[in-house]
């Protein structure tokens, strides 16, 4: 056969191969090479977003905390911010409040040394391997938010659109900014028909024969009782809820606990129950451990205790408790202070905060103190005992007008007392003189301690009132029921005395929440 012809086609071949070999293997060197470069970028760009974060961290823990940054309250503080509009700008100027510790962002906040706080807080660098890599944020003021906080004080809640920058430099650079906003809410402090901010087991206890329900009081006048609703008793805890006996917990548990069963200081649960008690609503798992702020503690007055007895001397008794004497219609239009009628003793602050000490009321007497509104009429008590029958209560003349019990706990030497608020044996609550109120409207009568004592309620009857103790021990027993809201660090309940939640409570009481991040972007220069 003749092959001359094809002399060659082998090295042709060759050639080919060859170059599809080169082809290939310069492909793979490219695609290996853009993969490392991909890596490099993802780890440039995630050093440089965390740097980011960082700042806005470091931002964000110097405005959530209260002793570095002192949040403006005085009357003159507001008035150089313009709350009006969003963001927040300067009375002075109309620009935006700004604070900075990045270089290309000027800070204007009114207060210095909040300036040069914030921008050695706000920046610095971070090693990574054999890098360093920057940080800085700047802050702008979005909303800020002046209200009445339960217990009498204002206070002020802000929200910022916090701007991070992270940076990495060298042979190739990376820049990365993060968004995020940063509030502390305004929450309502009476939620509950009970709620016991201790941690631990039997935070929350609950025997005898009891029930928690809810009522709304907004749309009652006079002495109609209200309509139980079998629903919205609503009780939390941080820690455990023990019920026994013939509880009917009507509405939810509220707890960062969880669990049913026995409850050990080594695994707390969030209910135990037995007997025939039970909750009938579900057990809500809450997100975290609930803070309550305590509220200010006044100075105790330096005046030495006083008893009350039926029957008093006017002049005596005003005295003793350091009050202006008068005629009842005097009391009333806030020319005297104090009227003593028969057994009821009816004092009036005409717009200022009584200091009172500590008072024991013996049987039959009628304590009155005169509400106003809308700002709580302030009554401080060293402390209050009841006894024999003896009241406390309200005067109003509309369903705006309060009063707030603040209760020091203190005697004149500032040594604690044990038992700040004892009504054993009294009622507690009483509402006189307001036709278009409601008996059962628990807002009228607030009752405020932020000391760690006891507060017992052992008597046999009961009206309508909120209880404000974050750190106090609670113990009710009896037949009294509560028409309102208990808020206190441990409550016991045993008797007969049942819980009523009034729920317009939720809408006329207010506290700082928990500090909280919002919105998150970021994105890559």
């Amino acid at each position: 056969m003749n092959t001359h012809h094809e002399r060659g086609i082998a090295l042709v071949l060759a050639l080919f191969l060859m170059t599809a070999l080169s082809v290939l293997g310069a492909s793979l060197m490219f695609l290996s090479q853009t993969e490392t470069y991909a890596s490099m970028n993802y780890r440039m760009m995630s050093q440089a977003r965390y740097a980011g974060e960082a700042g806005i961290q470091k931002a964000a823990n110097y405005l959530f905390d209260s002793g570095q940054y002192p949040i403006p309250g005085d009357a003159a503080a507001l008035a150089n911010f313009d709350r009006t509009v969003s963001p927040v700008t300067l009375v002075s100027n109309g620009e935006p409040v700004v604070l900075s510790a990045t270089a290309a962002v000027a800070s204007n906040y009114p207060v210095a040394a909040v300036q040069t706080a914030f921008n050695a807080t706000a920046q610095g660098t971070l090693a990574a391997g054999n890098a360093t890599i920057t940080y800085s944020a700047y802050a702008t003021l979005l909303s800020m938010q002046v209200f009445e906080s339960y217990g009498g004080t204002p206070n002020v809640v802000q929200t910022w659109e916090l701007t991070g920058t992270g940076g990495l430099t060298g042979a190739r650079n990376a820049t990365v900014e993060v968004v995020a906003l940063i509030e502390t809410p305004k929450v309502a402090a009476n939620t509950y028909g009970a709620f016991a901010t201790n941690s631990g087991c039997g935070a929350l206890t609950f025997g005898g024969n009891i029930t928690i329900n809810s009522y709304d009081s907004s749309a009652l006048s006079g002495s109609t009782t209200p309509t139980m609703q079998a629903d919205g008793g609503d009780v939390g805890t941080n820690g455990n809820l023990s019920i026994s006996g013939s509880v009917d917990v009507q509405g939810n548990l509220y707890s960062p606990r969880t669990g049913v069963g026995t409850c050990d200081e080594g695994a707390v649960t969030a209910l135990t129950e037995s007997g025939s008690a039970q909750v009938s609503g579900s057990v809500v798992q809450l997100p975290t451990v609930v803070t309550y702020p305590p509220p200010v503690v006044p100075s105790p007055s330096p005046l030495a205790d006083v008893g009350l007895s039926s029957g008093g001397d006017q002049a005596t008794t005003c005295g003793a408790l350091g009050l202006t004497p008068g005629a009842i219609a005097d009391v009333s239009a806030g020319t005297a202070q104090c009227n003593v009628t028969g057994d009821t003793i009816t004092i009036n602050g005409n717009g200022s905060t009584l200091s009172l000490p500590t008072l024991s009321l013996s049987a039959g007497v009628d304590l009155v103190m005169v509400a106003s509104g809308p700002v709580a009429a302030q009554y401080n008590f060293n402390s209050i005992s009841l006894a024999g029958g003896s009241t406390i209560g309200a005067s109003a003349t509309s369903p705006t007008e309060s009063v707030l019990v603040n209760v020091v706990g203190k005697n004149p030497d500032s040594s604690d007392i044990a038992v700040p608020i004892d009504f054993t044996g009294g009622t507690y609550a009483a509402v006189t003189g307001c036709g278009t109120c409601s008996d059962y409207d628990a807002s009228i009568l607030q009752f405020v301690y932020g000391g760690s004592g006891e507060i017992r309620m052992t008597g046999n009857s009961g009206a309508a009132a909120t209880f404000y103790a974050p750190d106090a021990s609670v113990t009710f027993s009896g037949t009294s029921d509560l028409y309102g809201s208990v808020l206190a660090n441990r409550i016991n309940t045993t008797g007969s005395g049942n819980i009523h939640y009034d729920q317009r409570l939720s809408h006329d009481f207010w506290v700082a929440g928990h500090p909280m991040v919002g919105t998150f972007t970021w994105k890559r220069y």
